[in-house]
Parts: structure tokens; sequence; C-alpha cells
């Protein structure tokens, strides 16, 4: 009897990798105690050991590895909660968000320079609260406004000499509570938790920040953290301002010199990884570092340690974010697979990372970053360069002992990776060596006229094309649910954007070293930089001045969220038909040698799987079940927008109005109410794009059919930008269309070039949905065209259906509320949007009386910088008997009937 032939698993550290992330969910979902878990593990652990020879002690490791991964998350949980964290305190009562106080604590790094300030990142260690000091932990970071419009300024000495260790006293609001209460849209601390950060604050003068003393550090890293602050001071000097923000961005880690409009230009081209450091820095960084070092010595340890000395120097330069630390240590593993000579599959050392990471952190599981990394590494392991080897193996092949008959593959196919990697020349040179002659017939594509430089230069391109494919199509289901885009033109632009920003990177950097020694050499060298992008920016803003770089779409919630899952099923199994595909590979049988082909099951099953994939890919972009159906009532969603205004309005026949968009004063002021140097447009997500967008999102949405703007303030028609460029819209209502009026000039625009059309709506008209009725109170007709837009000239809205009606009065003031009384319309009302954010300029007591609603709804910031609303205007409402509501405590309002009942709910995040 032949002896059994050993079985190996050929990725043996992927197995309990996937086992130890299902332990994490597990642990979350089912809130496994820390002691169960490592009991269960360590019984199970045992169990594996003893059984090791059967399929027994497998299985008992892989539970084990599931077991350990849930206590992990148990542990990591108990670890932030720790009851003297700042979080935790601020959480729990014990500090009141925005009140001052007195915090202590010492540098993490260096000052971190903005366009109007410096960012500190603290360790807390002590907190003076209400004349009571109490020992604390957690990391705090604090913006510090610079005084003066002077931005030129040596930005490593703007502090009373801060830097890496130094000991600090600040006085500032400390900071750490959720400002936007709507389903869909990430709440404040969530973000913080995810950024490893406890609060935030601004102070209102640098006086109020004491430097103490200086703790001693790690001197080298100090040195590296001065030298960052250097080669940043040098782009922003020497740069153009849009190439300082993208260098300064996609070198050092730094994005606030960043510009909007650069920064939408990446997104919309779906490159805006290329500007966060991540995997891809650092693969493209230590892959160059290695290249070097290889050239100056051939000992693999010495290659090892140097490659990643210099790599986690940079890490650590940067901020040594999550990210950024996950993705070193991800290609530190790869790399001492490469030093050990381990050429196993990378499969394993993917699976090696994971494990490591999620050990480190449990959470990164959750996190959007962790989960875009590996899910893209994955795809590029997985099936991208498997694809390259397959198709380069059949393209180049040869005859061999080990594979010595022609590749097993559809003709065209082996044409086709011929004119890509068959190099006759070196086949000829090769045969005058070899001891056998023969002749090989080759029929590569266009006659073989691809050859030499040419060829190289369409296999570059198939060959990015082609990963960068098979990278978009992995992550689609992430991209959508994230950040709600599919990028068009992303598979195109990758390749663009990463060759140019690689010349633009090189020629920065090289301005920089050779500052010192030639100043005209310098400048030449930031001439190709700036040109360089210039180029770079050139192409995606083509594509996205036409509408071709990416479109927006909801994600699907609950139940449907599960196709986003199932997405993967047929990817993976893709992936392992095609780890299978041997096309060269010998089939040894009995009588004779054949090639190993694909079997009928393995093509069914492939097209069976491609099929599916294609299906579920329509389902998720076309999203044909995300928006809700029709039910026969209307629904009103006042979303909070903090200071500002925005209703959705769903009618009984499914029909969308939006009335009013939310948004900033200014485009071009901080948090502290200065205005950004240089009319500097920074990129922060407006309240259109991460607040309202993200609410009909939500709720399913890609198209509305009207949006309305009430009047012409920032607070109301900013928004509308966003959800204008983000949604298909039917049309645009407005009372006013004054041109001369920036804020309306700004949307007009992007009506204008999305194609929307606009109409102007006046006292009197009335518009029909179904059942329901949409009247218009106010403004007056005029012939101006260039009226003013203002509070006092807003659309003011009666929505009727059956017994019930809503009153949506905008910014109205007393003279706009006392000519609606004399002019005598229906003002009765079951429910009232207070007009002006419940300012004291309106609310009447005539008005009240005219409207006698059950409701009152406020929208109005939760700590609103004017006051809103003024108790005097509350208290008329209440004493009206009126039950009043305000978004900045509740949330989003959401109100529906169905012409009889009347339902009032608030958004209360879980």
């Amino acid at each position: 009897m032949p002896e059994p032939k050993p079985k190996f698993n050929r990725y043996p550290m992927l197995c309990p990798a996937l086992s130890f992330a299902a332990g994490i969910v597990a642990g979350k979902v089912l809130s496994v105690s820390l002691i169960t878990a490592l009991v269960v593990a360590l019984l199970l652990a045992l169990l594996a050991i003893a059984f090791r020879s059967s399929v027994s002690g497998t299985a008992f490791l892989l539970i084990a590895f599931a077991a350990g991964g849930a206590a992990g998350f148990d542990l990591e949980q108990l670890r932030e909660s720790a009851p003297d964290r700042i979080r935790v305190l601020y959480d729990g009562g014990t500090f009141v968000s925005g009140s001052p106080v007195e915090l202590e604590g010492v540098l993490n790094s260096s000052p971190e320079p903005s366009i109007d300030g410096e960012f500190l990142t603290l360790r807390g260690e002590a907190i003076t609260y209400r004349s009571q000091k109490q020992n604390v932990s957690g990391t705090v970071r604090v913006f510090v406004p610079r005084p003066t419009v002077d931005t030129r300024r040596d930005l490593g000495s703007e502090i009373s000499d801060l830097k890496y260790g130094s000991r600090i006293r600040v006085t500032c609001p400390l900071e750490r509570e959720d400002e936007f209460l709507d389903p869909g849209v990430q709440t404040r601390r969530e973000v913080l938790d995810r950024i490893a950060v406890d609060a935030t604050c601004t102070v209102k003068s640098r006086l109020l920040v004491e430097h103490i003393a200086d703790e001693s550090v790690f001197l080298p890293l100090a040195w590296v953290y001065d030298q960052r602050a250097k080669v940043i001071e040098a782009f922003r000097d020497d740069l153009d301002q849009r190439t300082a923000g993208v260098m300064i961005a996609s070198l050092l880690g730094n994005k606030y010199f960043l510009d909007k409009d650069t920064a939408d230009l990446f997104r919309e081209g779906g490159t805006f990884h290329i500007l966060v450091i991540s995997g891809l820095h650092i693969t493209f960084i230590g892959g160059l570092l290695l290249l070097f070092i290889r050239r100056l010595t051939k000992n693999r340890w010495w290659q090892f340690v140097l490659t990643a000395g210099v790599l986690w120097a940079y890490t650590l330069a940067v901020g040594a974010d999550v990210p950024v630390v996950r993705a070193s240590l991800m290609f530190t593993i790869f790399l001492l697979g490469y030093a050990l000579y381990r050429q196993g599959s990378l499969l394993n050392s993917l699976g090696v990372c994971a494990i490591v990471l999620l050990a480190w952190r449990p959470s990164e599981l959750f996190d959007p970053s962790f989960q875009l990394t590996f899910v893209s590494v994955g795809a590029i392991v997985a099936c991208a360069y498997p694809s390259i080897e397959r198709l380069r193996s059949i393209g180049s092949w040869t005859p061999t002992p080990s594979e010595p008959f022609p590749p097993a593959a559809p003709r065209w196919l082996t044409r086709f990776c011929e004119m890509l990697y068959w190099n006759d020349a070196a086949f000829r040179i090769e045969q005058k060596r070899s001891l056998w002659s023969g002749r090989i017939i080759k029929s590569p594509l266009f006659g073989g006229k691809v050859r030499e430089w040419t060829q190289k230069l369409v296999r570059y391109l198939f060959e990015g094309l082609l990963v960068s494919a098979i990278v978009q199509l992995w992550m689609l289901p992430l991209t959508v649910v994230y950040f709600h885009r599919v990028s068009v033109a992303g598979v195109l632009l990758n390749l663009w954007v990463g060759f140019w920003i690689a010349i633009e990177s090189f020629a920065a950097v090289a301005g920089v070293l050779v500052g010192g020694v030639s100043t005209l050499l310098a400048n030449g060298f930031y001439s190709i930089a700036d040109a360089a992008n210039w180029i770079l920016l050139f192409v995606p803003g083509l594509f996205a001045d036409n509408g071709w770089a990416s479109f927006r779409l909801p994600a699907y919630h609950g139940v449907g969220a599960a196709v986003y899952t199932i997405y993967y099923v047929p990817l993976i199994v893709i992936a392992v038909l095609l780890s299978r595909w041997q096309p060269l590979t010998v089939n040894r049988g009995k009588a004779v040698n054949t090639v190993k082909s694909v079997s009928l099951f393995q093509w069914n099953v492939a097209v069976t799987a491609v099929t599916a994939l294609v299906l579920l890919a329509a389902i998720i972009v076309a999203h044909p079940f995300s928006a809700p159906r029709a039910d026969g009532r209307l629904h009103v969603d006042f979303i909070d927008v903090g200071q500002g205004d925005s209703a959705l309005v769903t009618f009984p026949d499914g029909k969308t109005l939006l009335v009013d968009g939310g948004g900033r004063q200014s485009y071009y002021r901080d948090e502290t109410g200065d205005a950004e140097p240089n009319d500097f447009r920074a990129d922060n997500r407006t309240i259109g794009e991460a607040v309202v967008s993200e609410v009909l999102w939500y709720k399913g949405y890609s198209h509305i059919d009207h949006i309305l703007a009430t009047h012409a303030d920032a607070d109301h028609i900013q928004g509308l930008n966003d959800v204008a460029k983000n949604f298909g819209v039917t049309s645009a209502l407005f009372g006013r269309t004054p041109l001369a009026d920036p804020e309306f000039a700004e949307l007009y625009g992007v009506l204008q070039k999305r194609g929307i059309p606009i109409d102007v709506v006046v006292a009197g008209e009335t518009f029909k949905f179904g059942e329901a009725t949409v009247e218009v109170l106010y403004p007056t007709p005029t012939d101006d065209t260039n009226a003013p837009s203002d509070n006092n000239h807003s659309v003011v809205l009666r929505i009727t259906y059956g017994s019930r009606s809503f009153l949506l009065t905008g910014d109205i003031e007393r003279q706009a509320e006392l000519d609606l009384l004399a002019n005598g319309g229906p003002f009765a009302a079951d429910l009232v949007k207070v007009a002006h954010h419940g300012s004291r300029t309106s609310s009447t007591a005539e008005f009240i009386a005219a409207s006698h609603p059950q409701f009152a709804i406020i929208s109005v910031g939760r700590h609103s910088v004017f006051g809103h609303p003024h108790p005097d205007v509350v208290e008329r409402w209440q004493d009206a008997g009126v039950r009043v509501m305000t978004t900045g405590e509740n949330g989003m309002i959401s109100v529906s009937t169905d012409g009889k009942d009347l339902s009032v709910g608030r958004y209360l995040p879980e």
C-alpha cells in the first residue's frame, strides 16, 4: 500500500486571521465577557495541541483564535473605558463639554502647522475643572489660532518655542459633544474615537498656552520632527499654493494646506487616497528604499534593518497616525519574509499582518480605513498579482522539461499575452546558449509590431489598468457605503495621477535637498514640481467638469445591507478559480502527460460567479430597492443642520421637496470666526455634504424632485450647492433670483452647470402633489430681477394634506409677519417651523395667535452663538399652549400624517 501523501495548507495563516476577525465581531455583537473568552481560548488551544494530528485539532485551533479575538476586543474596551480617561469623564457627565478647563499635559509631537494656526496634540495628565484638579489620561487636540494674517513666519517657533516633549498648561473650553444628530450622519464622538482623540478645543488667545517645561525625549525623533517642519516651510515658501498643499499632504501627512477645490478633484476622480499617507505611500517609499539599499549591501538582514529603520522614522515624522503605523507594520512583515527567504504565499503574509494589527487594536476591524487597506491589498494579492502572473506565463512560454506543452488558453488570449510579453530577441539569444535548437511559432497581435520600448509601455499601461480595475471592483461596496461614490474614471486617473505625482514629488524633494547649495538649481526643481502639479490636475479637472469622473449614490441599510457581503461571495469564488488555473502545469497520467486545463465544472462555476457578480454590482450601483416607497403619508423631516434650516418634505405620492440646505455663514471662516488668509478655502466638509446629503443618502435617495431656497442667506442656501452636485434634481425653486448676491450666484452657477431648471414662485401660487397641496404665501411678485432675497423676503409655504397642515416660514421677521396677516391668508396650522431660529425679530404675538399650532419646531444650533432661540420667544409660544421642540436638543425632528393623525418623533442615536 502506498504511503499517503502529506497534505499542506497553502495558506496556514489566512484561516486563523479570518477566525480571529470573526471572534472580534462576535465579541462586539454578543458582548462576550473577557474571562469567558480567555478560558475558552485556553481550553481550545490545549485541545488543538492534543489533537494536532487530526482535522479536529485544526478546528479547535481556529475556534481558539476566534475566542482570542473576542477576548482581545473585550480587553480593549476595558482599557479604553478606564475611569480616569478623558472621554469617559465627559461621556459620564463628570465634565461638561464646552465648559472652561485648565488642562496640563505633554506634547506627543511637534506643533502641527496649518494655514491659520497650529494644532497641538498632547497626552493629558491633569484637568482642573471648577477649581477641582483631577488626574486624567487620554489624548487632546488643541487648536491655537495665529494672531496675525502673516502666514510666512517661522512655523517652528510660533508658540513659545513649543516642541515635541514640551509640558504645557492650557486654558480652553474642552469639547466632546455631538454636533448634528441625524440618521446617517457620523457623530463627532465617533470621529474623535476613530482618530484616537478624546476631546478638542480652540484657545481664544495664545497667551492661554503656558510652556511649563521640556521633558526628556528620544532625540533622533525630535530631530526628525524639526526637519519635517523645515520641509513644510520650504514647500510653502517655494512652491505654488496648490502644489505645496498637495506635496505637504501626500509626502508629510499634513492636509491643512490642501485647498478644497484641489481635494475635490482628487475625490471625484477616485484618487484621494494618493493624498493620504497609507499603504500606497508606505509601499512606494519602502520599495524605493529597498531598491537603493540593495545597491549598497547584498546582506538581506542589513537591507531589512536599514529599510525598516528609515521607514519607521518616516512613520513617526508624519504623526504616526494609526493608518500609517498599520501600513508600515504590514510592509515590515512582508519585508521580514523577504529577509528570511520565505517565498510563501502573499496571502499568508497578509494573514500575519491581520492577526498582529487586530491583536494590537481589535476595534480597528470596524474602521473604514482598516477595511479599505485590507480589501485593496487582498484584491492585489488574491486577484491582480495571480492574474498578471498567469498572463506572463502564457505570453512568455517556451518549452522546458516542467512546461513542455503550449499554454491551455483561448487563442485570442494567447495572442494578446504574446503581444505583451513575448521577446523574440531574448529567445534567439537563449537558443544560442542551449544544447537544443528549434523554432516556436508565435502570432502576437498586430503582427509583432508592438516591441521594445513600445511593448514595455503597453505592458505597463495594461498591468496598471488591470490592477486598478480589480481593486476598484473589490472596493465597490466599501466606496459606496463610506463615500457614496462610484468612480467612473478612477481606473484611468489612478495611473495618470500616480505617474505625475511621482514626478512632482521627486522634483519637490530634490528642490529641498539642493536648496542649501544652489538656489537657482532648487528653483528649477520647484518649477518642474509646479508644472507637474498643473498637468496632474488638468486631466482630473477635465473629467470632473464634464461629469465623467464619478457619481454619487445611496447605500442600503438594514436587511438590504446584506448585498454588500453577498457581493464578495462570487469575487472569492473567482479568486479561488484563478488560483487553481494552471495553464502550463502538466497532469502526469499513466499513459501520457497532458496540460492541465479548466474542467467543464470549473467553467460553469466561473460563468455563474461572473454573472452573479455583474447582477450584484448592478443592484449596488443602480440601487433599485434603496429609496422608500410611497406610503400615502405626508412626511416632513426637520434636519439638524446646527445654526441653519433644512427640511425634507416627502409627499404621499413619493415626490420630494427639500426646503433649504443649511450651511456655514461663510466658506472662508474657521472655527474661531477669523477669515482664512488669502481667501484660502480649507478642505473641510460642508453642511450640505456632511449632513444634508448624508441624511438623503441614508434614506436611499439619489434623486430629489425639487429643491427650494427660502432666501439667499448662507445658513439656508449654501448646502443646496452640495445637494445639486450630489443628487439628480428636477427643478430648483426660488422666491427671488438676485444674481448680485454671491451666495445665490454660486448656487445659480452649479444649477446651470448641472442643467437644472430654475423656477420662481410667488404668493398666490399653488402646487399639487397627489392629494397634498402646497400654497406659496410669500413673497409678493416683483419685476425687479435683482430684488433682495433676505429674511423679510423668505418664501413661506403652507402644506396641507387632509385636515392637517404645516407652515414653513423661512426667516421672515416682524414686518413680513404683519404683511402676511394684513393679506388675510390662511395661517392655521398643526405645526409651524418657527421663523429665524427663534430670534426676537420674529414670532409676534399676533402671528402666533393666527397660526395657533400644536407644535412649534425651531431649527437651531446646539449652542447658538446668536443666543437662539431667545427665551422670550420660546415663552411666547409656550404661553399660547404650543409644544416647542428644537433640533439642537432633539436632533432631526420627523413629522408625518395620513391627513388625519399627527405623529411627531425625534432622532436619538444609539
